[in-house]
């Protein structure tokens, strides 16, 4: 998963079935829930959710649709292209995104911090093999080993 891209479509393949504990190609509301609240996006129980999209759970299909219908378009983001998701020019969703990977609230994300969202996200294995510290010197303009705000907007706009 490159820095760039929010949350690609292989990645969201990767969550649902990780979500899917059961393996019966459906991810319960309880569990969206939950990765909504590990996004940081944890604004509906799993009865309004239900109230939103007609059912009990969701199956790959609905998941992906989902995502970008309920989570991308309500938070002002749009997509460039079939594989990767990226946050557009609103400021807000930008600064909605960057808290969701600046875990202590200082206003850097860390190689760590990039580290603990990744697993928090079921990435675990991932997370491990993937060089954070490297996709975070890619945009520190300012070589103090972190990415701030300004950093994060400008990797954001300009992908």
């Amino acid at each position: 998963m490159d820095c760039c891209s929010f949350i690609s479509t292989n990645d969201l393949r990767r969550m649902f079935k990780k979500l899917d504990k059961n393996q019966d190609g459906l991810v319960t509301l309880d569990e969206l829930c939950w990765i909504l609240e590990k996004l940081g996006w944890a604004e509906h129980t799993p009865e309004e959710l239900e109230l939103i999209v007609g059912k009990q759970s969701l199956d790959l299909d609905e998941f992906l649709r989902f995502y970008h219908d309920a989570v991308l378009v309500s938070k002002g983001t749009n997509t460039t292209n079939n594989d990767a998701v990226v946050v557009g020019g609103d400021d807000e969703a930008i600064a909605k995104a960057f808290n969701v990977f600046d875990v202590n609230g200082d206003g850097y994300i860390s190689a760590e911090e990039l580290r603990d969202v990744l697993e928090r996200l079921g990435f675990e294995e991932e997370a491990k093999a993937w060089d954070c510290g490297r996709m975070i010197r890619v945009h520190d303009k300012n070589l103090d080993g972190f990415v701030d705000f300004e950093e994060f907007k400008n990797m954001m706009l300009h992908v």
